[in-house]
């Protein structure tokens, strides 16, 4: 059965605010930046100047695998979290006190929500469990959304190395190339660091700015530890 756009769209949309936050995503993005930058320039200092070629299959190359590690990691993930839900759920539903009950929704919600709810909230979400279908059966596969944030994962990753490899192809200068290549990773933490101040409601220079210096000591780290 064809999907309609419709369910596709609601897929993307679990996938965007259910499964992968806006910190994952950057996260991801940032991991692809500080490896690009780490191979280009150790394979050059490395090789005495490598080919624009090595360069440039050594960053596409690493990253894809990383975004499929990564990607595949997550899937493991979700399934795992799925399974441990469903139990959890299940426990939930056999408590047989107001207590047991109140200490097994910290599982599913911040415990300071938890302490604050009033006897009869507590006894309403507690029917509400009851007269639902959490928690009961086998536990239900994770559907085309899983699937789809493992190739986001891929995507995000592999992608964000096509700018920083965009002047080994450009550019004729050998060391202009290099350095360009690394300006524009030093841009896009900027980048990266200010839309990541912005989701956390913090001030976007003071977090931009920090977040870059931080991705490029993990940079100069990784230069340093070898790659």
């Amino acid at each position: 059965m064809q999907q309609t756009p419709q369910t596709q769209s609601s897929a993307w949309q679990r996938v965007l605010q259910d499964i992968t936050t806006p910190f994952d995503r950057i996260s991801e993005m940032t991991y692809g930046v500080i490896m690009t930058l780490t191979i280009i320039s150790v394979i050059s200092a490395a090789s005495g100047g490598a080919s624009r070629q090595d360069l440039i299959v050594a960053a596409l190359g690493c990253n894809i695998a990383w975004g499929v590690v990564d990607a595949l990691m997550l899937l493991v993930r979700l399934r795992v979290e799925r399974l441990h839900q469903h139990g959890r759920l299940r426990a939930l539903r056999g408590t047989s006190t107001d207590v047991d009950f109140r200490e097994g929704l910290d599982e599913f919600l911040p415990p300071r929500l938890v302490a604050v709810l009033q006897p009869d909230e507590l006894w309403s979400l507690r029917q509400r469990l009851v007269a639902s279908e959490l928690g009961t059966g086998e536990p239900h596969g994770g559907g085309a959304e899983v699937w789809l944030a493992a190739l986001l994962i891929v995507v995000l990753v592999t992608g964000i190395t096509l700018p920083l490899i965009l002047p080994l192809w450009l550019v004729l200068d050998d060391l202009l190339a290099l350095r360009l290549a690394q300006g524009i990773g030093v841009s896009m933490l900027f980048g990266l660091g200010w839309l990541l101040s912005r989701w956390s409601g913090g001030s976007p220079w003071p977090g931009a700015l920090g977040f870059t210096a931080l991705g490029v000591a993990m940079t100069g780290l990784c230069i340093a530890l070898g790659g």
